[in-house]
């Protein structure tokens, strides 16, 4: 071995040292970069989903954050109000069990004490000897969400035609009541439940 190449040495050892170091900083950016895109994309994956409607076709659907859920929390508590007053009042002799078995998952125990008023007052068992049909027509909804609880009134008519004749009475409704947050449900999907529910129910005409 020649002294020239003993001196090659030192100078061989220096560039393998810079290489991998070179590779040590190339990777660990690389590394860095990869994780932080992957966790931007991640993000914005969560707030995004599909939906299929009942047409068959993939519908875009932006999510919003928990924080950003209140915002977003007024269009859900009306639709909460229509479903209960629906599934409770636009009954006939062959639904009425279900229809308020549904309803009394959206209220609490206002709600159960409404039905239960009804009932010892014969308003189902009337409905199922007489065969007749209620129908709900909703004139408005008010709801003030900036408060807790939410408080709603509800205002409509209620429709009630006997299947056997053409003949129909109306009474008008109005409903004021308060609304909590609770879990959602299969059978409470939006979370809410209506309480303090008072009636106001009058003959408007009568067919």
């Amino acid at each position: 071995m020649d002294l020239k190449s003993l001196k090659d040495i030192p100078a061989s050892f220096a560039l393998a040292k810079r290489s991998l170091l070179f590779c040590l900083v190339v990777s660990t950016t690389v590394t860095i970069g990869s994780l932080t895109w992957a966790f931007f994309t991640t993000q914005s994956i969560r707030n995004t989903a599909y939906v299929l409607t009942k047409d068959g076709q993939a519908a875009f659907m932006q999510g919003v954050n928990i924080s950003e859920i209140d915002s977003y929390r007024k269009p859900e508590i009306i639709n909460h109000i229509k479903m209960f007053h629906t599934a409770f009042w636009e009954i006939d002799e062959f639904n009425y069990t279900r229809n308020i078995d549904k309803a009394l998952y959206l209220a609490g125990s206002s709600g159960k004490q409404l039905f239960k008023t009804l009932q010892a007052n014969g308003h189902f068992a009337k409905i199922s000897t007489e065969n007749l049909k209620q129908k709900i027509v909703i004139d408005s909804i008010k709801v003030n969400d900036k408060v807790s609880p939410y408080q709603g009134t509800f205002y409509g008519k209620l429709r009630v035609l006997r299947t056997d004749q053409k003949t129909e009475s109306v009474n008008k409704i109005k409903a004021k009541f308060v609304l909590h947050n609770v879990s959602r449900t299969e059978k409470n999907p939006h979370g809410l439940l209506i309480e303090n529910y008072h009636l106001d129910s009058r003959p408007i005409e009568t067919k």
